[in-house]
């Protein structure tokens, strides 16, 4: 029986602040997204401490404004992955067939285009997915999809702890951890605690695949200021009611958690393992 550990990979989603008002249904900010502009600074230089090469997955629109595609460049000059988390970060289902296959199929283009780089991924946004997504995803070449949590009723039945196939084998899942009983990626663990995070973490290593460690430019980020946010549930989402000092303090307490019991590595790296082209 062998005694190595699973692997874990960690991922970054590029929400800035539009997306995330979007989400919630609030006017869409104007001018600037603080948010992505010193959220993914602050995120690489954590990551570069940490020794980690993420997979960033990238919302094609922000790379319309020059000073957010040279950050996205940057990142990938210093060794991270990207992937696709779609083009303008609507809920799939919700959209007629020519809309998806633009937010699935051109979002991938245009990121390698701008970017230079192989978009081997994709993650729906909100976790929102329908078969028809899946299929063209799978139309649109992608290696991996990252939209599904384990254990959960899917699409195509309860999701399974690890990765595994799907369309006939043409597309590979790389699913989120089982929900704890809320996910316990940092977003949520810097709500509710260390101790949340670790009981989740526990039960994912105890199931023995490999993990999605999921990180987004809100855990990483100075809080913004209030002239951003129109209401509390708005400080509260993007979690600017914590420094950033105190985040990244709390962050790097998780990746040592996950580094005691999974072996990092990047997203190709384990879809290579796992018997898929990336």
């Amino acid at each position: 029986m062998s005694s190595a550990r699973p692997q874990a990979v960690v991922h970054l989603d590029c929400d800035g602040l539009a997306d995330i008002f979007t989400v919630h249904g609030w006017a869409r900010p104007a001018g600037d997204d603080a948010l992505f502009d010193q959220g993914l600074p602050r995120a690489l230089d954590f990551f570069d401490a940490e020794g980690v090469r993420a997979t960033l997955f990238v919302i094609a629109r922000a790379l319309d404004v020059p000073a957010r595609r040279a950050r996205l460049r940057e990142a990938v000059s210093r060794g991270h992955e990207v992937a696709s988390h779609s083009l303008t970060h609507r809920s799939l289902p919700s959209l007629a067939s020519a809309e998806k296959r633009r937010e699935i199929l051109e979002s991938r283009a245009r990121i390698a285009d701008a970017l230079g780089a192989p978009v081997r991924g994709f993650r729906a946004p909100n976790f929102a997915i329908d078969r028809e997504s899946f299929e063209l995803i799978g139309e649109a070449g992608y290696a991996y999809d990252s939209s599904l949590h384990s254990g959960e009723d899917g699409i195509f039945g309860p999701v399974a702890e690890g990765p595994h196939a799907l369309l006939g084998g043409s597309l590979l899942e790389l699913p989120m951890p089982r929900s704890a009983p809320l996910p316990f990626h940092p977003s949520y663990s810097l709500v509710l605690g260390t101790r949340y995070f670790r009981a989740g973490l526990g039960r994912a290593a105890r199931s023995g695949a490999p993990l999605v460690m999921l990180f987004h430019l809100t855990d990483l980020a100075d809080p913004l200021p209030s002239s951003d946010l129109p209401t509390l549930r708005a400080r509260f989402f993007t979690l600017s009611w914590l420094s950033r000092e105190r985040k990244a303090r709390r962050c790097a307490r998780m990746l040592d958690a996950v580094r005691e019991r999974f072996e990092l590595t990047q997203t190709s790296a384990l879809v290579a393992s796992l018997g898929v082209a990336a």
